[in-house]
């Protein structure tokens, strides 16, 4: 299949938000929303400013796009400061939580990788208790930036189905959505966005 065919349905000044997608499919770039399935954690974290830098790239086109289309300018400013906010947020509390698990004397023991990775899934989804300590407190909020992010999702969405006039782009566009929410079950992430716009 020829490359160009799908290009021509996809808006040149989306071509750099395709690379959400292309560094979720390739995670061991560090580059991605989530944290690799290698566990390279310190590169992951060396990384954080590059990523912020790549997703607000990979951002701002859409927004580019939606700004004639959202007539009310509130909804579209909460919308780029939520997206914004969730892209910021979400390295630096992750940073957090790589300082929280290791600084485990467990996890800087020589572990195969199936016990590294159960330790990261345990450490990861127990809660901190000490809520008076900052960095405990922040890993408590650590899926917020997600969180916040689908809201930016669903606010993007439900714009977009308000100004189609023909049902069959709805019905498109509620398939996109749909394919957003089992992206983010299935694979543990919700950045299809842009590839689906």
């Amino acid at each position: 299949m020829d490359p160009s065919i799908i290009l021509d349905y996809i808006p040149k000044q989306l071509l750099p938000s395709l690379g959400i997608p292309l560094v979720e499919l390739l995670p061991d770039l560090c580059l991605g929303w989530w944290t690799p399935p290698s566990l390279d954690v310190n590169k992951y974290n060396r990384l954080k400013y590059l990523r912020i830098l790549l997703l607000i790239v990979a951002w701002f086109p859409v927004f580019e796009m939606l700004f004639p289309i959202v007539q009310e300018s509130s909804i579209y400013s909460a919308t780029v400061i939520f997206a914004v906010l969730s892209i910021i947020a979400r390295p630096l509390l992750m940073e957090k939580q790589i300082k929280r698990v290791t600084s485990m004397g467990l996890w800087n023991a020589v572990l195969p990788k199936d016990k590294r990775e159960a330790l990261w899934i345990v450490v990861t989804s127990s809660k901190p208790s000490d809520i008076n300590k900052f960095d405990e407190l922040a890993v408590r909020y650590i899926n917020s930036p997600t969180k916040v992010a689908g809201v930016v999702l669903c606010i993007i969405f439900s714009q977009l189905y308000e100004k189609l006039p023909d049902m069959d782009d709805k019905i498109k566009l509620l398939s996109g959505l749909t394919a957003c929410i089992v992206g983010g079950i299935g694979i543990g992430g919700d950045s299809l966005l842009c590839f689906i716009i």
